[in-house]
């Protein structure tokens, strides 16, 4: 795609059925100077925040609701997570963060926004040849850096995209 925000992004599917879709851009990161993030009033939740933020690095999620906080995280003992698979979670809940992020067992990133489809917008995407699909590992998430996650997962479905033409139709 050469569209700015979505051009060499990695999505993490989180949800998608007969709805629609939605995911967490993985593999782009925020500069933290640049944001602003509303909260209902100057509460713990923007105490705790400020210190999350001072620490670790902050991803666009996607162009749906930016002022918006989500992260995923590999721990599945947080009851205020939603478990999206075996080993990755989804929360919204800043003070489970902030908790989660002290421990050195829990690998996790923060979003802000997410990628939404409405119903079969995704499935055309893709019968267009806009997104290629692979399963999802934790290691891949979590473990790289955001400049490499592009390059390993479209390595890792062993073909090299520079040699993937970005026109269609016959010439």
């Amino acid at each position: 795609m050469k569209d700015q925000l979505f051009g060499r992004s990695v999505i993490f599917l989180c949800e998608h059925d007969e709805q629609g879709a939605m995911g967490l851009i993985i593999n782009k990161e925020i500069n933290k100077n640049s944001i602003s993030v509303k909260f209902n009033s100057e509460s713990k939740q923007k105490i705790k925040f400020d210190d999350y933020i001072t620490d670790n690095k902050l991803f666009i999620g996607g162009p749906v609701l930016t002022n918006k906080l989500l992260f995923l995280h590999n721990d599945d003992t947080d009851n205020k997570s939603l478990l999206l698979d075996d080993k990755i979670s989804i929360s919204s809940d800043i003070i489970s963060l902030t908790s989660i992020a002290k421990s050195s067992n829990v690998k996790h990133k923060l979003f802000l926004g997410h990628a939404g489809w409405s119903q079969g917008q995704l499935e055309r995407e893709i019968e267009n040849g806009d997104w290629l699909l692979q399963k999802a590992t934790s290691n891949l998430i979590f473990e790289n850096e955001a400049e490499h996650i592009w390059l390993l997962a479209t390595h890792s479905l062993g073909i090299e995209v520079n040699d993937i033409t970005n026109t269609s139709g016959v010439s």
